[in-house]
């Protein structure tokens, strides 16, 4: 169903869409008056919803894709972590955080003070960063994103998510 032969993938009846950021911004558009507005009200919430979705695939994911990679997945894929992309992916992704340290000193949200798929879209990852990888201190050591993380990763939602899926994370181990 993907030309690219990866997940993920969906098929909405005749429809057949594939890349995760565009499966979220078509189900948030798809579903906005079921629920909170993912998106944004104003033309421009929805200019600071995609700047930011924009940041978290080019510069959040990156790093902390590289350091899952490194971290979680280089043994179970029979190859030895290398600690230089894992300092370097730590360096570049605490130079990321450091920018969302100020974002979030301004507004409690990346796009504003509305939740929206800006912050949805870091929670698979930054749960492994916080869980699985041990690299908590990288989000508790920033005032305003502790505070951010923990309000988007005690959301309802996202706690009935793990409940659904606990086989995503046991313990400290990513389980696959």
């Amino acid at each position: 169903m993907q030309p690219f032969g990866v997940v993920p993938v969906i098929q909405d009846g005749d429809y057949t869409l594939f890349e995760s950021r565009a499966i979220i911004r078509y189900y948030a558009e798809k579903y906005k008056s079921q629920g909170s507005d993912l998106l944004g009200k104003t033309i421009e919430e929805r200019g600071l919803v995609e700047q930011w979705l924009e940041v978290e695939a080019h510069n959040f994911h990156p790093p902390i894709y590289d350091l899952v990679i490194q971290i979680l997945f280089s043994s179970k894929l029979g190859f030895p972590a290398d600690q230089d992309v894992i300092k370097e992916s730590e360096e570049k992704l605490g130079k990321v955080l450091d920018i969302y340290e100020e974002r979030l000193s301004k507004s409690k949200y990346l796009a504003g003070d509305f939740f929206s798929l800006a912050d949805l879209s870091h929670l698979p990852f930054t749960h492994y960063l916080t869980g699985a990888m041990n690299k908590d201190y990288m989000i508790r050591d920033r005032k305003n994103v502790s505070a951010w993380w923990d309000d988007i990763s005690n959301r309802p939602s996202w706690k009935k998510l793990l409940q659904l899926y606990p086989y995503l994370i046991f313990g400290n181990v990513l389980q696959v």
